[in-house]
């Protein structure tokens, strides 16, 4: 058993550090919200993943992907809301260039030397937005990109059945597959959250800002069409 633990342990970290759209939505709450949004992005994927691979574990969502039509609705849904999420982020990124635009006007007519006040920053601008909204957002937005997302299912039902873990039957097994999952994924994204709030000077800077949603916004669109697209 302890082998099986140890090679599923391995398999994790791999599928864990492989970027998807859970780390794009970390890396552009992150520019818009500093430590907190990647905080309440990372902790709405792990309720997300929690749930999943609970269901998983307990036999429900493989319930679930037997109806074809349950599973092609869940992939749709996830798709289009992916889609969302990548429009959201390059609109972001044409309002930052905007007024980024607007600031090296301002600069160059000299009307910051005449004692005007200086328009406000890009980022500022991006997170003029309450405390308590933007942690909901970003909480929001981690949970349903994984809630909605049917190859997470159908990825933890590939995976479990390759471990067995004797003398524990199946679904105690995958019960225990699963927490070990959900225990390596919290490291993951603790470690993932505090590197990112380490890089935090770095995302204030407007022109990364603006980088991280361009970035972010072509991966989100990108992997949501490939969702509709039948991938």
């Amino acid at each position: 058993m302890t082998e099986q633990l140890l090679a599923f342990a391995l398999a994790t970290v791999v599928i864990l550090i492989v970027p998807g759209p859970d780390l794009m939505l970390m890396l552009k709450n992150a520019a818009k919200a500093g430590r907190s949004g990647a905080l309440w992005t990372a902790t709405g994927i792990m309720v997300g993943n929690t749930v999943v691979a609970t269901a998983a574990a307990l036999g429900v969502t493989a319930l679930l992907l037997n109806f074809s039509g349950v599973f092609t609705a869940v992939k749709i849904a996830g798709g289009v809301y992916l889609l969302f999420l990548g429009v959201q982020a390059f609109r972001s990124y044409l309002r930052l260039r905007r007024e980024a635009k607007a600031r090296a006007a301002e600069a160059a007519a000299g009307t910051a030397a005449d004692g005007t006040e200086p328009a406000t920053s890009a980022i500022e601008l991006v997170s003029a937005v309450t405390p308590t909204s933007s942690r909901g957002r970003s909480f929001r937005q981690g949970l349903l990109s994984n809630l909605l997302n049917p190859k997470l299912a159908a990825f933890y039902l590939s995976l479990f059945p390759q471990f067995e873990l004797s003398p524990l039957g199946p679904v105690s097994g995958h019960l225990v597959l699963a927490g070990v999952f959900v225990a390596i994924a919290l490291v993951w994204y603790v470690l993932l959250v505090a590197f990112l709030a380490c890089l935090g000077s770095v995302f204030q800077r407007p022109a990364v800002a603006r980088r991280t949603e361009a970035v972010a916004g072509a991966s989100l669109v990108g992997i949501g069409g490939f969702l509709l697209a039948g991938g």
